[in-house]
């Protein structure tokens, strides 16, 4: 029974699909041409409109920093097996070890020294300090201070 009817569902062929109708000032079809503002109280509609039409806004060409280009200037991109680009730099510069300066020149922050690193043991002891019903933590903690670990 079922005939091919023309109703329901997406038609690309549509005229609302058509991008040559749709306009920028949205929900006037192809004219475009009604652009009263509508929505006032009663009777301030047409004193608004009159009012906007007797001062056109006027549209000027874009600055020319007003749209930047379109691919920043960004450097090369070097293939994995290319040969380098610093032959009198040694392979180490920069590394802890080996020839070459040290990680000094890498500009970074200082690392902790081990001895200052929270191993979370207190973190365990302030936890059972809260709840010292915890067997659980009380047996962590008995651990760690039989086995000396403190890591």
């Amino acid at each position: 029974m079922a005939e091919n009817e023309n109703r329901g569902g997406f038609r690309p062929t549509a005229p609302q699909n058509n991008p040559a109708n749709i306009n920028a000032l949205g929900g006037n079809g192809q004219s475009g041409m009604n652009t009263d503002y509508t929505g006032f109280a009663y009777g301030e509609n047409k004193a608004v409109n009159e009012q906007r039409k007797s001062a056109p806004i006027t549209t000027s060409a874009p600055s020319p920093r007003a749209f930047p280009d379109a691919m920043p200037q960004t450097a090369p991109i070097i293939p994995l097996g290319a040969p380098t680009q610093f032959p009198e730099q040694p392979v180490t510069a920069g590394a802890a070890l080996g020839q070459g300066p040290g990680e000094e020149i890498l500009n970074l922050p200082p690392v902790p020294l081990t001895q200052t690193m929270d191993s979370g043991i207190q973190a365990l002891r302030s936890m059972y300090l809260l709840d010292p019903n915890n067997e659980d933590l009380r047996r962590m903690i008995e651990y760690v201070d039989r086995t000396g670990a403190t890591s």
